[in-house]
């Protein structure tokens, strides 16, 4: 598939509409013909409408119909989610779509085999796959310059839930209309992570969860602890708990541990026995790259 002209954007009240991902400002940028955005919220979509450079409606069905975009990015609150997806693997257009595609694992597993059926294009953006770090670790490890590996560790803590407000999503407070917090919001990364860099598919062997930062309905801090086939221990730390809001900043980092030792580029020492981490606005351990990010 190569690069789509003719793109257009559903439920444009969730926050990576115009904020930290920031989909219609990056498609702007690339000159892509932004075709229609939809929102049921009117006042929403005729604002990202006019910052963008497209046209507003509040029914995506009728926008596609209308405006017959090559691309989709699909957003929206989590609990409609496989409703919209169901609506484009239909109607046949590619799109990306936000995750977590839906509030439990069996409708987002048949959602994943429905889209294998049809044959129909469709992604889910696990950006940190595509970091520098995840890159170079999964080639690492694949040629075995770590030696038996110990543990691996992602951890993203983002700033205040009062960041979806401010971003015109409320709704992440919602259990019923978000599903759940930090975990099922941020966690995706870290599962991803966990397979992508050991090619392995991990068991979970415990988590725990807490509301105590913001009392909400859904968790703002969450700790899974998995396990791969071969015995590598994985860390899965997420949290909307950094308290630096407006700043919009993450404490993060990824680290892979293991017996063998490595030397980071452009650091000139070695690490501590077979670590490669990366660092975000923390003071964890080990040899860190420092790089800014945004995060979910």
């Amino acid at each position: 598939m190569g690069m789509p002209k003719r793109v257009a954007a559903i439920d444009v009240s969730h926050w990576h509409s115009a904020y930290d991902a920031a989909y219609l400002r990056i498609l702007r940028d690339l000159g892509c013909d932004i075709v229609g955005v939809s929102d049921r919220v009117e006042r929403i979509t005729r604002d990202r409408a006019e910052r963008f450079g497209s046209t507003p409606f509040t029914d995506y069905r009728r926008m596609i119909e209308a405006r017959r975009p090559e691309f989709v990015i699909a957003l929206g609150r989590h609990c409609e989610m496989p409703e919209t997806f169901r609506f484009l693997v239909d109607a046949g257009v590619p799109f990306l779509m936000e995750k977590p595609w839906g509030t439990d694992p069996d409708t987002v597993a048949d959602l994943a085999r429905l889209a294998a059926e049809k044959g129909a294009w469709v992604s889910v953006p696990f950006m940190v796959r595509y970091s520098f770090w995840a890159v170079t670790v999964k080639r690492m490890i694949a040629s075995g310059e770590f030696g038996r590996i110990s543990h691996i560790v992602y951890r993203g803590i983002r700033p205040t839930m009062r960041r979806y407000v401010e971003w015109d999503s409320p709704w992440m407070a919602e259990k019923s209309q978000a599903g759940g917090g930090a975990l099922l919001n941020l966690g995706g990364h870290g599962f991803d992570i966990a397979r992508f860099v050991t090619g392995e598919e991990p068991e979970v062997l415990s988590a725990v969860v807490s509301r105590q930062v913001h009392d909400a309905e859904v968790e703002d801090y969450a700790l899974a602890t998995m396990r791969t086939p071969s015995g590598v221990l994985i860390h899965n730390e997420v949290g909307y708990t950094m308290p630096t809001w407006p700043a919009n900043q993450t404490d993060g980092e990824q680290k892979v541990a293991g017996r063998a030792p490595a030397v980071a580029p452009g650091v000139g020492r070695p690490a501590d026995p077979g670590t490669r981490s990366r660092r975000d606005h923390s003071a964890a351990g080990g040899l860190g790259i420092r790089l800014p990010t945004r995060g979910p």
